[in-house]
């Protein structure tokens, strides 16, 4: 983690939710994190203090469309050879909301090639909450002035949206001595559908895949008058159409129950460390 950001973490563009998050002091050793609601930790958690052995809870917060805080100007540079509008948004240095849109267009040359053309935004942003375009047929580069960060945006890709996570209270980045301690966290992740831009596109969901196959070749079963076949693959792509529901329902679902503290090893098995906590031996030791 990045301690400049005192226990936030931005998931990337292309991840919707978190599945697990863990935490650890020496990338070896991981121990499982609680999700909590934001107002339940802030009615019953604030007074907690920081210290050794006590582990965070993490909840969701405000979707941003910029991974980082402070990141100044932008700066938008593009090829492209018709004009398509940006639109960015967020709060400046005093957290007042401050916006722009443009208009933006490559150089076209006589000679029909088309070069780079650059726009930097007027304001300072302190943080972004809203960045989109129109869909274009080339990469549209974006920059941060402050960090230097960049982005190559997807011609089909119309806003950025990052999940941001917050841990509380924020990981010690110190060690009893007062030197910098390095934090890691192991996170799987819910990705976010991709975007359908023809019809030749396939969804990422789990099952679409194997279905349209199914579904297609029992089509040409059927042109083919073997029908037999052509209802064995409809009743397999149906099979696979119910369990990519499924999946996405209870992955989507939330249950409320009692989870135990996990204690996790470096890659989930007995590895012949008789110190190290594991999740059949939790207090470690012989």
């Amino acid at each position: 983690m990045n301690p400049a950001l005192n226990g936030v973490l931005f998931l990337p563009w292309d991840a919707e939710e978190i599945v697990f998050l863990s935490l650890s002091y020496d990338s070896q050793n991981y121990i499982r994190l609680t999700y909590r609601e934001r107002d339940w930790i802030e009615r019953f958690v604030a007074p907690r203090f920081n210290l050794p052995g006590n582990t965070p809870w993490y909840y969701r917060a405000e979707n941003l469309a910029w991974p980082e805080p402070n990141p100044g100007h932008f700066t938008f540079t593009t090829i492209e050879k018709s004009p398509f509008n940006v639109y960015i948004a967020g709060r400046d240095a005093n957290d007042f909301p401050i916006a722009e849109s443009f208009i933006l267009q490559g150089i076209n040359n006589a000679d029909g090639s088309v070069s780079a053309s650059s726009i930097t935004t007027a304001n300072s942003y302190k943080l972004v909450t809203v960045l989109s375009k129109s869909v274009i047929t080339t990469t549209l580069s974006v920059t941060a002035s402050a960090t230097g960060l960049n982005f190559q945006v997807a011609p089909a890709l119309t806003e950025f949206v990052f999940t941001q996570i917050v841990l509380y209270p924020a990981p010690i980045f110190v060690d009893t001595s007062g030197n910098p301690q390095n934090v890691y966290l192991r996170v799987q992740v819910k990705l976010k559908p991709d975007n359908l831009n023809d019809d030749m596109s396939v969804p990422r969901i789990s099952h679409i895949w194997d279905a349209l196959i199914c579904f297609t070749t029992a089509a040409l079963y059927k042109r083919m008058h073997q029908l037999a076949k052509a209802k064995s693959d409809e009743t397999d792509a149906m099979d696979h159409v119910k369990a990519s529901i499924n999946v996405e329902k209870n992955q989507s679902s939330f249950r409320q129950q009692v989870v135990p503290t996990i204690y996790e090893s470096g890659n989930y098995l007995w590895g012949g460390y008789p110190h190290r906590a594991t999740s059949w031996n939790p207090f470690a030791g012989p």
